[in-house]
């Protein structure tokens, strides 16, 4: 099966080498061709437009920063709507707005085509291990079709239900820990400001009931003073977005997530660390309360 790869970023890139190492004919294309050279060198073909991907591949996934990135590859000029087939499935990974997706999901049936919003958990270390968690809406048949190509690439493939509830259930995961976030820079500061050792603090909250996923990337990022872009500032503030987006389109207040979390992550972004890791949201608290939240060395 020809399977063809839009977005050859961090996780994209780790991704679709997984797809090529399953044995799956790969076409990959990206607007950086120079992103796409690891996989060119490892086999995998390059496609000159998502048109000319769409023409050549049964399969198309695309790994985009977001909703607009998206519209473009599928519907912009040489996009893959100008090359789809009758039978074509485009399958979406990245974290989108479920309103966008079941958009291009009704267009894309126009073409006799299917479309997948699949967004994925597990970071860039679950790209690199394949052991990511497909989040998947749309239809149940074409899910099947594609299955043993996001095999390749994770270990939970979860059928949330319709087009549009693989995004929503996406962005319910991201509020909980990009918000989870937040509030450890907020409990650390307030920590070490009091006189707790920041190592020391991170082992009784991993044990005890404070303890959340957010803490595990403490020791490669906070405690070592490591805010290389893991996940983008830029990234959080996108999905922050799109799940207050969504709760307005359901007439939902998110009083939590919009007047606390995001306020701060958006405070952060203006300062100019959007391509930092979003784990710079510690440093408006840090500088307000004159003190850093690292690990003593040695």
């Amino acid at each position: 099966m020809n399977v063809g790869f839009i977005g050859t970023g961090n996780m994209g890139s780790n991704m679709a080498r997984k797809v090529l190492g399953a044995g799956f004919n790969l076409w990959v294309f990206d607007i950086r061709k120079e992103a796409a050279q690891p996989l060119l060198k490892a086999g995998a073909k390059w496609a000159d437009s998502p048109q000319a991907m769409a023409r050549l591949c049964d399969v198309v996934l695309t790994s985009l920063p977001g909703p607009r990135d998206v519209e473009e590859v599928v519907f912009g000029k040489k996009g893959l709507s100008a090359g789809w087939r009758k039978g074509d499935i485009c399958v979406d990974t990245s974290t989108n707005s479920p309103t966008t997706m079941r958009t291009i999901a009704a267009r894309a049936k126009d073409f006799g085509v299917e479309v997948l919003d699949a967004p994925v958990s597990g970071g860039m270390t679950g790209a690199k291990e394949g052991s990511l968690t497909f989040m998947v809406g749309g239809s149940a048949a074409a899910l099947a079709k594609v299955h043993t190509i996001l095999e390749a690439m994770g270990k939970e493939i979860i059928h949330v239900g319709d087009s549009g509830c693989g995004d929503i259930a996406k962005l319910v995961n991201n509020t909980i820990s990009i918000s989870c976030t937040t509030l450890n820079a907020e409990a650390f500061v307030l920590g070490v400001k009091s006189g707790i050792d920041p190592a020391k603090l991170l082992d009784i909250l991993k044990a005890s009931t404070g303890s959340n996923r957010a803490l595990d990337q403490y020791p490669r990022s906070v405690l070592i003073g490591d805010f290389g872009p893991h996940f983008k500032l830029s990234l959080a503030c996108k999905d922050i977005r799109l799940a207050l987006e969504l709760a307005k389109d359901y007439n939902m207040e998110l009083p939590v997530v919009a007047n606390a979390c995001a306020q701060q992550l958006f405070k952060a972004e203006a300062e100019g660390w959007g391509e930092m890791d979003h784990h710079t949201v510690i440093w408006l608290l840090e500088k307000a309360a004159g003190i850093q939240v690292r690990a003593k060395s040695g």
